[in-house]
């Protein structure tokens, strides 16, 4: 008789389960390395703007080009706050998403956990018929050799 779990259907649930919630904790962590990539790209675009209007000071520019570069760094200040918000919040819902997917690594390996003990026991029990079988089978035959 082989081994049969009683709750494999439960047991493989679980494991859906789980596979679901570690490829959701993937793509929140693809989602926080993307938008800190951007923010990166935005704050260098930045120091760059920063480093232009320096030169430009520094070779003469005029009003209109002047009141232009700050606004343009105004607004990429308003874009980078943006994006660290951005950040903030998807770091946090990473973070929910990896509890989420480490409770429900817990609930399968509880359930495997039980699996193994019953099979282990399941095991023993075999090898313990095994052998009473095969001291039967020895008996009979010392009986049989009496006999003959």
């Amino acid at each position: 008789m082989a081994f049969r779990f009683p709750l494999q259907a439960v047991l493989h649930f679980r494991e859906g389960i789980e596979h679901q919630q570690q490829l959701r904790f993937r793509t929140a962590n693809q989602r926080v390395a993307k938008a800190r990539h951007l923010l990166e790209q935005v704050q260098h675009l930045r120091l760059q703007v920063r480093s232009e209007q320096s030169k430009e000071l520094g070779a003469g520019t005029t009003a209109a080009e002047l009141r232009f570069g700050l606004l343009r760094e105004a607004e990429l200040e308003r874009q980078i706050r943006e994006l660290e918000q951005q950040v903030t919040a998807l770091e946090q819902a990473r973070e929910q998403q990896r509890k989420i997917f480490q409770q429900a690594k817990r609930a399968r390996e509880t359930l495997e956990s039980v699996r193994e003990r019953q099979f282990h026991e399941y095991r023993k029990q075999q090898l313990r018929r095994e052998q009473r079988n095969m001291d039967d089978l020895y008996l009979m035959r010392q009986k049989f050799l009496r006999r003959g």
